[in-house]
């Protein structure tokens, strides 16, 4: 199954996904489809992206038919047949799936007849909104002023450390990637930011480092030094590789 094909089933399965999720965890499952938008014609983003979608799309119950049994497949195989989407294919697919009403909300139809704003995409972007409030929740962990590039915090590559673009502050990095004791970054924190490419990708390594991981049982920036480094890295490895949980 190739992006194309996987954004196709979500969209027909939209209003059956708006059930099987809830509130947050449908909110959080378009926060990852948008990351589709953001790979360019990069094949190894699109990849991860890809597997953040099914990653996000675990609570869906066995009865979801070709859902489940994509859930349940070789998450190998499906990154290897991932294609970059255009992001015009990606943001067609995110106004279906915006679209989709909760249970006991009226439909787009209805909506849109009692409110007129909600029927303007320039009035509203649901969207930009997702996109905005999961980087406000990323900006509040905390963090420090982005070291220079050179210097020993910033790290020997541009994906050792992670970098976040705070519109108030400036560039941070989040405060959990670096050794209290010398203030440079943990070995194992460059490791793993590496893995997932976070010079490129910096929203979405900093989620999953401060987002909950049922592999481990917690966020894994609060696991450092409580559990072994190897597992950590192993649990990164199987998001880029297998779309581990």
């Amino acid at each position: 199954m190739d992006t194309h094909e996987l954004l196709a089933l979500l969209v027909r399965h939209r209003e059956q996904l708006r059930q099987w999720l809830d509130e947050d965890q449908y909110r959080h499952f378009l926060a990852m489809t948008e990351r589709l938008r953001e790979v360019g014609d990069d094949p190894e983003r699109a990849g991860m992206a890809v597997m953040a979608i099914v990653r996000a799309l675990w609570p869906v119950p066995d009865e979801a038919g070709v859902l489940a049994e994509l859930l349940h497949a070789d998450h190998r195989s499906i990154v290897t047949a991932t294609t970059v989407p255009t992001p015009e294919a990606v943001l067609a697919a995110l106004e279906e799936l915006y679209a989709a009403p909760a249970a006991g909300e009226p439909d787009r139809t209805e909506a849109e007849t009692a409110d007129p704003i909600a029927a303007d995409p320039v009035a509203a972007d649901p969207v930009a909104a997702v996109i905005a409030a999961a980087r406000r929740r990323l900006l509040t962990a905390p963090s420090r002023a982005a070291a220079p590039a050179g210097s020993p915090a910033a790290g020997d590559g541009p994906a050792d450390v992670i970098v976040l673009a705070d519109p108030e502050d400036g560039p941070r990095s989040p405060e959990f990637q670096f050794d209290p004791d010398t203030g440079q970054p943990r070995d194992i924190v460059v490791r793993i930011n590496r893995i997932l490419l976070a010079d490129r990708d910096p929203w979405g390594a900093a989620d999953w480092w401060l987002g909950r991981n049922s592999w481990l049982g917690g966020p894994p920036a609060s696991l450092l030094g409580r559990v072994p480094d190897d597992r950590l890295a192993d649990a990164a490895l199987a998001l880029v590789e297998e779309g581990g949980r």
